[in-house]
């Protein structure tokens, strides 16, 4: 199986969720509460379109792998502009091309990085996507004691 994925370690999560204009959290990449605050933003911002987001592992590095657009080899169809677009906002470049090693369940791919370089990503947890939303997701509740707790 082909895809396209942002393999991004949770520093280089929190950072695009700040830089993006994140209100939730205190963008500290060290505190759970807010790696997950960015995982959840990007995700939605991501939405609409066919995206997908798993715990990932490259060597010891160790992040979120966001899968997006349609698994063709082309990204002319793998993509529509409006996705695309939300991407570079948010990655600031191109996805990565990914291919799943038999055997392995889709839980083991060759990413091939931007450098050249091919690297072995494994998956972990499954935690949200375009048809299955956020599995961790926020109540409306939640999201405001948040923000009048990080406004104080």
């Amino acid at each position: 199986m082909f895809r396209w994925a942002y393999f991004v370690t949770y520093d280089e999560l929190v950072d695009r969720h700040k830089k993006a204009g994140g209100r939730l959290g205190t963008f500290n990449s060290d505190n759970p509460d807010d790696i997950e605050h960015a995982r959840r933003a990007i995700l939605k911002f991501l939405l609409p379109g066919p995206v997908s987001v798993w715990d990932g592992l490259i060597g010891a590095k160790t992040g979120f792998v966001f899968f997006v657009g349609k698994s063709v080899p082309q990204p002319r169809e793998a993509f529509g502009r409006e996705l695309a677009s939300r991407c570079y906002q948010i990655f600031g470049r191109e996805p990565d091309t990914c291919k799943s090693i038999r055997n392995s369940d889709k839980l083991w791919w060759n990413i091939y990085l931007r450098d050249g370089t091919k690297q072995l990503l494994k998956l972990g947890e499954f935690l949200g996507s375009d048809t299955e939303g956020d599995m961790y997701s926020l109540t409306p509740e939640q999201i405001a004691m948040l923000t009048s707790n990080s406004s104080q």
